[in-house]
């Protein structure tokens, strides 16, 4: 019933939308997306019988230029940060209006994440203090200096320790919070609100 309700909203309130389909599991899915091509999937998290994380890493594989949106009633922040880490842009709550449907499509559109107003802020809360569980005292410390453009050696002076264990901090909060380099620990310290 609720998919019904939000093709008509898609139908009548967003013009651009002038093909939209309705699919009952993921396989159904898969063939019409064989069939046509489509810009968004509108997906809920939960589809009677079928893995809808495989299913969306799949979308984005075979359909890379695919916006995803996930239109679930979950409020459970491990589900939705996993949703964001496989790759979707965006999350709305089955309880958005209309006004942020629009906004999430506008956003998604522009190639910006978006995640329902009602969930940003605890979601936010929810990374910080899940990094802050995982990294250490030291670790947070060292990530916090890294994020304000402390060289290695300049870490290693404020925090009165060697280059060597400054290094081996890094190390670890990479792999911890699955990071890569310098520059991407201080996005995750600024997209976190740690700084």
């Amino acid at each position: 019933m609720f998919a019904e309700t939000f093709s008509e909203y898609l139908k009548k309130k967003v013009t651009s939308f002038n093909i939209i389909h309705q699919c009952n599991s993921v396989a159904a899915a898969k063939q019409k997306m064989q069939e046509l091509q489509y810009d968004f999937l509108f997906v809920d998290v939960t589809i009677p019988g079928d893995d809808t994380k495989e299913f969306m890493s799949y979308c984005q594989t075979e359909y890379p230029g695919i916006i995803i949106l996930v239109v679930s009633s979950t409020t459970d922040l491990y589900v939705i940060r996993d949703l964001f880490d496989i790759g979707v842009n965006g999350f709305l709550s089955k309880a958005a209006g209309t006004e942020e449907i629009q906004l999430a499509i506008e956003n998604t559109l522009a190639g910006e994440k978006y995640i329902s107003a009602g969930l940003a802020g605890k979601l936010a809360t929810f990374t910080y203090t899940k990094s802050q569980n995982i990294l250490t005292k030291k670790e947070q410390e060292v990530l916090l200096l890294v994020a304000k453009g402390l060289t290695i050696a300049e870490a290693a002076d404020t925090l009165f320790v060697s280059q060597h264990t400054i290094i081996g901090h890094r190390r670890s909060i990479m792999q911890k919070l699955n990071l890569r380099s310098a520059t991407e620990m201080v996005k995750y310290a600024y997209d976190n609100k740690m700084c």
